[in-house]
């Protein structure tokens, strides 16, 4: 059995990893007979941190022309020695920092591959939407078609190709593919803390164009707001940890981080803490030692949640809201690019005076994504392997290396 899975993979986006590695455990205790390909965008690292063959999205042309006839032939290449394609995950139906002929134009070349070989195609727990450019929608669209199988990560990305008049009427929505990774274990309990400790995930964000159009006025006034309120933390006495969620948010902690010092110069420097993440076993680790949790990226918003952590989202699309709301916290959102500060800190103070209401309902909803993703598991590889799979094991932390 020869199983390929695609996916904008090793550029050190820790939600895509994370999707990619509870793929991984699927199909390893389904399948640890079958030969696994990874068809990503940095196969090198996939290489390096999975142990996997690996191979690249596009190969080289000469030319635009030939590079777009060259990658057609590629992708049928590749496609024609695999028996299943799965892409896990991730907003892969969305066009966020996407032009037509990037990863949408790939993505439709691929699929294609997979229907002229005859090869079975997953899109197992995707986001979809939104989508500005007609042709976009187009490669979306016909990419989607495609599949032997489609489930969404939530109503927000069904019901968005829905309205564009796809027909989704046989595809069910299934939690994201993340809450069904072990939790890293968790250290020897220490002493309570005696301050709160808030974790501010921050995004290197400029708008949902983000690097095509560049908008550094979004980013200053997103960052603005996050300082503000940080400051407004720190007055009270609490304990501030900047988290990131990709490796391109680094830049965006350390703008933060200096906003802060800019601000109140003499804060201890052990009241704001800055720790560069390596991955998303590392964002566990730190979102652990927080109290409250308010974030921007989607994933890290999932991995707040998986721990059960009262969690506000400043995020940059409707379904941040959706996953909010869906794990029990519905009104504990805004968007990224209209922050209000008073309502942010009220929705602080909602959480943190009743951590003891809203932790064990987060831990119930979390438990029941994980108990959907199963039964998920169990129908797609009945629908492309035709047998039933290894249950996942039962919730529990596990050491993560």
């Amino acid at each position: 059995m020869k199983i390929g899975v695609f996916g904008n993979f090793g550029i050190g986006n820790f939600g895509n990893e994370a999707t990619f590695a509870a793929m991984l455990d699927t199909l390893k205790r389904f399948r640890p007979d079958a030969e696994l390909t990874c068809i990503c965008t940095n196969p090198d690292q996939v290489r390096q941190d999975y142990g996997l063959q690996a191979v690249p999205l596009n190969t080289a042309g000469r030319s635009p022309l030939m590079r777009k006839l060259s990658n057609i032939w590629y992708a049928i290449e590749v496609v024609r020695k695999l028996d299943v394609l799965i892409i896990p995950g991730t907003g892969i139906l969305n066009d966020y920092c996407a032009p037509p002929f990037g990863l949408p134009y790939t993505l439709f070349r691929w699929s294609l591959a997979a229907r002229l070989c005859g090869t079975r195609l997953a899109l197992v727990s995707i986001g979809a939407g939104p989508l500005h450019h007609g042709l976009t929608k187009w490669f979306v669209l016909r990419s989607a078609a495609m599949a032997t199988y489609r489930s969404y990560r939530n109503e927000f990305s069904k019901n968005y190709l829905a309205g564009l008049g796809f027909d989704v009427s046989n595809d069910p929505v299934y939690p994201d593919l993340a809450f069904a990774l072990p939790i890293p274990s968790a250290p020897p309990q220490a002493a309570p803390a005696q301050r709160l400790t808030v974790c501010i995930g921050a995004m290197h964000y400029q708008g949902w164009r983000g690097h095509l159009e560049t908008d550094e006025n979004i980013y200053e006034t997103y960052l603005g707001k996050l300082r503000d309120f940080a400051l407004w933390l720190l007055e009270r006495g609490m304990r501030v940890q900047l988290v990131m969620g990709d490796e391109r948010d680094w830049r965006a902690v350390c703008d933060l981080r200096q906003a802060i010092s800019a601000a109140r110069p003499s804060l201890p420097d052990d009241l704001v803490v800055v720790e560069r993440a390596a991955g998303w076993q590392d964002a566990f680790r730190q979102l652990r030692a927080a109290d409250i949790v308010v974030a921007t990226r989607f994933h890290t918003l999932v991995f707040a949640l998986m721990l059960g952590k009262p969690t506000i989202s400043v995020g940059y699309s409707e379904y941040h809201a959706e996953l909010i709301e869906t794990m029990g916290l519905g009104g504990f959102a805004q968007h990224s690019e209209s922050i209000d500060l008073e309502v942010l800190i009220n929705q602080f103070s909602e959480l943190s005076s009743n951590r003891a209401k809203y932790e064990p309902v987060i831990m119930q909803r979390a438990e029941t994504a994980r108990s959907m993703l199963a039964d998920q598991e169990q129908k797609v590889m009945h629908r492309l392997f035709g047998q039933s799979s290894q249950p996942l094991g039962a919730t529990k932390d596990v050491a993560v290396s």
